[in-house]
């Protein structure tokens, strides 16, 4: 039996700016609910968190100037040595799997960062916490999995169903709805890599009644497609697959 991920850290949206610097694709959804000048009032109250539990020391006088210089609003702290290895891995991944979830009740957002053969899992709830834990390269595919279905997902059959909405908005079409009642999950499964323009992406419905699998082709209506849930797990393992070739073929690189 595999191991489940080892648990290593919270940390909160504002600790997250503290610690890493601006950009890079995990969302924040804490932070975005604020307005600039509370932003900033939040990353200090951070700090001052972060300092008082020893997670970060005060920044030398030299981190101090580079900071300056940069102006990008980030400066280089002393960090405990655990937080430091998740903030090193997070930002040194060649390849990010994300997933967006959205139920009934709640949305949120889970990463997997892989950096050769490590696996830094991320994940962020509603209200900005980030959940961080360490896993093996080879888990990957059945974590996604794991992460982006039901847990009793069930089978679907019979034709397409045309999304005659946004294939972004979280709501499914009304036969898909009828299918799966409260026990709906929409995922959207994307790979993406340092400078790509154009990420693989899967969108999903998932739950007891069955799994539909968004799919769109140029010019025409985008499409829930019924699917076995073997067959869609088997599709996430594929996917998840050329990620995993293609860290490993930089990694040789």
């Amino acid at each position: 039996m595999e191991s489940e991920p080892a648990f290593v850290e919270v940390l909160t949206d504002e600790e997250i700016a503290v610690l890493a610097r601006p950009g890079g694709i995990v969302v924040s959804p804490y932070l975005t609910t604020l307005e600039d000048g509370q932003v900033e009032l939040a990353r200090r109250t951070a700090y001052r968190s972060l300092l008082a539990r020893g997670v970060v020391d005060p920044p030398t006088p030299e981190a101090v100037g580079r900071a300056l210089d940069a102006r990008d609003g980030s400066v280089d702290l002393p960090v405990r040595q655990d937080v430091l290895t998740v903030m090193t891995l997070r930002r040194s991944a060649r390849a990010v799997v994300a997933v967006a979830r959205t139920t009934s009740l709640t949305q949120d957002f889970w990463y997997a960062h892989l950096v050769e053969d490590v696996l830094l899992i991320e994940q962020v709830s509603g209200d900005g916490l980030h959940r961080f834990a360490l896993a093996h390269d080879h888990q990957l595919a059945d974590l996604v999995v794991d992460a982006a279905m039901a847990p009793e997902a069930g089978d679907a059959a019979g034709e397409p169903v045309p999304l005659e909405v946004d294939p972004q908005d979280p709501t499914p079409p009304t036969a898909v709805s009828e299918a799966l009642g409260e026990a709906l999950v929409r995922s959207d499964v994307v790979v993406r890599y340092v400078g790509d323009q154009d990420p693989p992406l899967l969108g999903m419905f998932t739950g007891p009644g069955g799994c539909w699998l968004v799919t769109a082709r140029p010019g025409s209506t985008p499409v829930a497609e019924p699917l076995a849930a073997e067959e869609l797990r088997r599709r996430i393992h594929d996917l998840v697959g050329q990620a995993r070739a293609e860290v490993n073929t930089l990694a040789r690189g």
